[in-house]
């Protein structure tokens, strides 16, 4: 019998509130010790005026863009509150990556684009030409402004809404501070690195700096980790929480 991939290795999962149960329990499955640290929490927008305009234009636009499946979820719940119906959209729909796909479906809205790479950044390629064209971009009000300048740029309406908003949750220090030590810390966003940093005293933050090795999700937030001062050695090859569980599991196999 093999022994699972992850034995023996300790995890400190910095990530937003949804994610970090679903990540510590694929860790577990690994045979990881998991140590669960929600730095994000997700909360509504604090001026949902923006996005209620946008919801009842929603059959003008050209393109609806999701690059989270936190944005999905926020204009489902918002839709059905002002029961705009989301299914008679006129336009196309584009998803950043597979899970963002995965949770407009869910809903019965097609996806018609996703990038190859699964990168904000990769999504203007994706749609091809845009100019002339109306796109409706629901994001979080931290959401790098990259995309929206990049489509702008090739001649697109933007119309970007805060759909929610990313703000520090309030984690328990003591598992940290009582566990001799720490592997890997993993990051799931930029906003999950940049709110870890800030969270944990300074003496704290430098022990798991120095000790621990950062696995990201993405290049964004290995990007965030790195200008904290954490040293980056895994960045998933698929930038979805099963992806980073599976490159952390090949990185182990070949040590």
């Amino acid at each position: 019998m093999h022994e699972a991939p992850l034995v023996g290795r300790t995890f400190l999962v910095a990530a937003s509130e949804d994610r970090t149960d679903r990540l510590v329990e694929a860790l577990r499955a690994q045979g990881a010790t998991a140590i669960p640290f929600p730095t994000v929490r997700l909360v509504p927008p604090a001026d949902i005026a923006a996005m209620d305009r946008a919801l009842l234009r929603w059959n003008t636009y050209d393109w609806i863009v999701f690059t989270s499946t936190h944005g999905v979820d926020a204009i489902v719940e918002r839709a059905r509150d002002l029961t705009v119906p989301l299914s008679r959209l006129q336009g196309r729909i584009a998803a950043v990556g597979p899970a963002t796909k995965a949770a407009l479906e869910a809903v019965g809205l097609p996806v018609h684009v996703v990038p190859d790479e699964f990168l904000t950044d990769a999504i203007p390629d994706a749609l091809g030409d845009v100019c002339g064209k109306s796109i409706l971009l629901p994001r979080s009000r931290i959401a790098r402004k990259s995309l929206a300048d990049e489509l702008r740029s090739r001649g697109a309406n933007v119309v970007e809404v805060d759909a929610y908003d990313a703000v520090p949750a309030s984690p328990d220090l003591e598992p940290i501070r009582s566990k001799r030590r720490i592997d890997f810390v993993l990051f799931t966003s930029a906003s999950a690195a940049q709110n870890f940093a800030s969270l944990l005293p300074k003496d704290l933050l430098e022990r798991v700096r120095s000790t621990a090795e950062a696995a990201c999700i993405g290049p964004v937030a290995a990007e965030a980790a790195r200008s904290l001062g954490f040293h980056v050695t895994v960045v998933a090859e698929e930038h979805t929480v099963p992806g980073l569980v599976e490159s952390l599991s090949k990185v182990s196999a070949h040590e």
